[in-house]
């Protein structure tokens, strides 16, 4: 299974990062690229204990529950999935500077690995274990990257 914490799999998402422009159109949901680029930085800064999310309160939390070995196993996010309005992203972004921020936060947790977990939950799934967050991080990411056509 696919983890930001293998090196292949880090460089593959970078790779693709770098296939993205300014003018890169999403195949769904309502974010442009660099919107797109700003929510993934800031949900790789959620394991490191950088940005902050509340948890979803019941009964929703019972349903993170249950859909988070699925996705940990299948490796697969639902289109236009909700998101933490901590992490969400409205107002316009610069590409450039959003997809320097998005490379910095994927590439110090990828380097650090589980070194770099500060925090246990995550708002939706709840208790994650440094491996898992290593897991989604790269789910979420290749999420997004198909969003966008990479």
């Amino acid at each position: 299974m696919k983890t930001i914490f293998n090196p292949a799999d880090k460089n593959e998402i970078l790779n693709r990062i770098d296939k993205l422009t300014p003018e890169s159109k999403a195949l769904w949901g309502k974010m442009n690229v660099a919107q797109m680029l700003a929510h993934s930085a800031n949900a790789a800064k959620m394991p490191t204990g950088e940005i902050s999310v509340k948890g979803v309160g019941f009964p929703i939390s019972i349903l993170g529950k249950v859909f988070k070995p699925m996705v940990l196993k299948g490796g697969d996010m639902r289109k236009n999935s909700p998101t933490s309005p901590e992490i969400k992203v409205t107002d316009p972004c610069d590409f450039r500077k959003e997809k320097e921020n998005f490379i910095n936060a994927f590439n110090k947790l990828g380097d650090m690995q589980e070194k770099a977990v500060k925090n246990d939950k995550h708002p939706f799934f709840g208790k994650m274990r440094p491996a898992e967050w290593g897991r989604i991080n790269y789910i979420h990411a290749d999420h997004h990257l198909k969003q966008f056509g990479v």
